[in-house]
């Protein structure tokens, strides 16, 4: 039976040291859970430092990231230690990213923008909100995903990437297009002919690779046969 999932919690690895944090892995991550006794990495994906997604736990298995609501939970762990330092540019783009794919995919979207307050979106530490409302029955000491992790920001960029009006359709004229590309394409032909500068060629050559050329002119000839 699939899991059905209420919440997405973020974590730090608290991987960290003298000040210095660790661009940690998912092989790092599970060795250590392993050394505790549990069967895998308890986590579902980690980031990395530059905004690398890897997978850990099968989400279709119950992970371990929250004493008690586990069953009901997907988790995502940065690398690092969010009390010594933010996350990344990368981590921080990753992470909402991947979050807005698993709110969709779990059928959560309309309840997170509808329950601003309902944590469907949460880090580790705000479990103790879950716990005060009664909905959760172990609280926590720890202050993952790190006291440098705004989790309140967090929300509000995933908010506001959800509720973004779309990027506008430009419009265009396809036979004057064609009939640009297609130039280009003769223009090149001609040059590579009269054996210009290699610094000419390649600036020439830069329109004449651009992958939609091909498929701009195609649907040009197509329409002018209609």
């Amino acid at each position: 039976m699939a899991r059905k999932i209420e919440r997405i919690v973020w974590h730090t690895a608290a991987h960290g040291r003298d000040g210095q944090v660790f661009d940690t892995t998912a092989a790092q991550i599970d060795q250590w859970h392993r050394e505790r006794g549990w069967s895998e990495i308890g986590y579902n994906v980690v980031i990395r430092f530059d905004g690398t997604i890897e997978k850990g736990r099968d989400p279709r298995k119950i992970p371990a990231g929250v004493q008690g609501i586990n069953e009901t939970t997907y988790h995502i762990c940065f690398s690092g230690h969010g009390d010594i330092a933010p996350l990344t540019p990368q981590q921080l783009e990753s992470g909402i990213q991947h979050t807005i794919e698993m709110l969709q995919k779990y059928g959560l979207t309309e309840r997170f923008l509808n329950e601003p307050d309902g944590l469907i979106v949460m880090g580790h530490r705000e479990v103790n909100e879950l716990v005060r409302r009664g909905l959760a029955p172990t609280p926590t000491s720890k202050t993952c995903p790190g006291r440098l992790v705004d989790m309140a920001q967090a929300r509000l960029l995933i908010r506001q990437r959800l509720t973004a009006p779309p990027a506008p359709v430009v419009g265009y004229d396809s036979q004057a297009v064609g009939e640009l590309f297609q130039g280009l394409r003769q223009v090149y032909s001609a040059a590579a002919k009269l054996k210009l500068p290699e610094d000419a060629m390649r600036f020439l050559n830069q329109f004449r690779k651009q992958p939609e050329v091909d498929a701009v002119i195609e649907r040009w000839r197509q329409e002018g046969d209609k």
